[in-house]
């Protein structure tokens, strides 16, 4: 009997398969097959998904890539040899870190910032800092009825703690009471409300000075921002591209008869 088992396997390799034989081991189903080629199955109909666009991440690869082109040619609309602060902009958006632009007035930092405020569709925040700037600009003033049950709570609606996008123009000019709270909410996305902690829908903060920091004080939030950029002013070749743009998109007057 057992000659005449391996004739027959024997016999069975040579053929180029090995055959089922009946009380053979290799005929008997194991445990967890069926569940084994039900799942092979399952993800066989999500892969011919994927390829079709039927599911979640197939159908978020090709519009996140168009809109990105999207996105990129609305924050270089009307510019010139502005493409590569565009694309550091939204660099920084899908890294979820902030951008710092160092270089002369005039340069368009302001107005990325606040185009990449309307392309994420969010709450713009903006404003110029100096040395005589007071936390109430940014964080927005001490509620009075919360002062009446003695709570030091600030009002931060339409302030920096709500802003989905902000632009801090000469961001190193501030005083340290504003420093304190800005390390904060850079770094963990929060801010100390009074006695309470809040989590704020900030994306990105692009940030613009007309030079880099100087005071050795100022290396924490020279750090916070891990994305940096000087932006120069226009080259000499791209003035005549430039004014080239610029009568484009003025409005033609009105002839008078």
């Amino acid at each position: 009997k057992a000659a005449r088992l391996c004739r027959g396997r024997r016999q069975a390799f040579r053929g180029g398969r090995r055959r089922a034989r009946p009380g053979c081991c290799a005929a008997r189903p194991r445990r967890g097959r069926k569940n084994v080629v039900e799942q092979s199955g399952t993800d066989t109909r999500a892969g011919d998904g994927f390829a079709r666009g039927e599911h979640g991440e197939a159908s978020q690869q090709m519009p996140l890539l168009e809109r990105l082109v999207q996105a990129l040619d609305a924050l270089t609309d009307g510019l010139i040899e502005r493409s590569v602060e565009a694309k550091l902009i939204l660099l920084s958006v899908l890294a979820g870190e902030h951008i710092l632009f160092v270089g002369p007035p005039g340069t368009a930092k302001s107005l990325l910032a606040r185009r990449l405020a309307k392309i994420s569709k969010g709450m713009f925040f903006e404003r110029l800092l100096t040395r005589f700037s007071v936390p109430e600009e940014l964080f927005g003033p001490l509620s009075l009825k919360e002062l009446e049950n003695d709570r030091l709570t600030r009002k931060v609606a339409g302030y920096l703690p709500d802003a989905v996008v902000a632009f801090l123009d000469e961001v190193f000019k501030a005083n340290s009471s504003i420093l304190n709270s800005l390390l904060t909410l850079l770094n963990d996305r929060a801010f100390d409300n009074g006695d309470a902690r809040i989590s704020v829908p900030l994306l990105c903060v692009v940030a613009a000075s007309n030079q880099f920091p100087e005071d050795d004080g100022l290396d924490a939030l020279y750090d916070r921002f891990l994305v940096r950029r000087f932006v120069p002013c226009v080259s000499d070749s791209g003035v005549a591209s430039l004014l080239r743009a610029a009568l484009d998109v003025t409005p033609s007057r009105p002839s008078k008869r």
